[in-house]
């Protein structure tokens, strides 16, 4: 993976998504030349944070603003914090408004919106892997048409729900625009639809009917989503994933 320029940004907002994540919206230099493709992701370092060796301590995360965003001078990266053995991203949790944080990227290529495609769009995605899916959706609710957009995103339970106000009101609002959730760890009074992703899939698609695909998520749900798709006639070449 080739080195790319390394931005210094400052961070302009930090706004709570869930109990543990939390969107940090990152200011670019006014003179920055930093351009990125929908599902891209940069690496994050902070100053003066390294290792035991002495060595920076630099993690990947997804782009989850839309790169039409770059017009009001910001990037944002949406970040879970992992707790015991989430070095980097406890760090980031402890900074504040007008903190430094380097971004170098971005990266990727195998898992980048397609745009101009007006085949229905279907996003698949659980826990954090909504960041990567929430850029693209922005992007696409960006052009002058639109196309069909259904989104489908798995969580533990309620408290979990990255994004929720934003999706929400894209499905109250937005024509064309469709949402499911799950609930895999559901908690008492919970009424919509339980269990993990590829589980509620058997009732959601029956067969391909022209959609464009996007998968995003842990390494399980990614694997089993794509393994139902086949068996229902997605073609291979109409899927996406990542996967961490």
């Amino acid at each position: 993976m080739a080195k790319r320029p390394v931005i210094e940004t400052h961070i302009h907002a930090i706004i709570p998504e869930t109990p543990r994540v939390s969107t940090f919206r990152l200011a670019l230099p006014k003179d920055a030349s930093f351009r990125f493709r929908a599902g891209q992701f940069i690496m994050a370092s902070i100053p003066d944070f390294k290792n035991d060796k002495d060595r920076p301590v630099r993690r990947a995360y997804s782009i989850s603003s839309s790169p039409l965003d770059l017009e009001k001078g910001y990037l944002e990266l949406t970040i879970t914090r992992v707790g015991e053995g989430g070095y980097f991203s406890n760090r980031i949790h402890e900074s504040k408004e007008g903190d430094p944080v380097f971004v170098e990227g971005p990266y990727g290529t195998s898992f980048t919106l397609e745009e101009g495609n007006p085949s229905p769009h279907l996003f698949i995605g659980a826990g954090s892997g909504i960041a990567p899916l929430r850029s693209m959706v922005r992007t696409l609710l960006g052009t002058a048409s639109p196309p069909r957009i259904k989104v489908v995103y798995g969580f533990r339970k309620g408290e979990d729900f990255i994004f929720e106000r934003e999706f929400v009101g894209y499905a109250k609002s937005v024509p064309g625009f469709s949402l499911v959730v799950t609930h895999s760890r559901p908690e008492p009074g919970w009424e919509g639809l339980s269990g993990r992703v590829p589980e509620i899939l058997p009732n959601l698609f029956a067969k391909h009917e022209g959609e464009v695909v996007y998968i995003c998520g842990h390494p399980d749900m990614v694997s089993q989503t794509v393994d139902y798709l086949r068996l229902a006639g997605f073609p291979e070449a109409a899927v996406r994933k990542e996967q961490w």
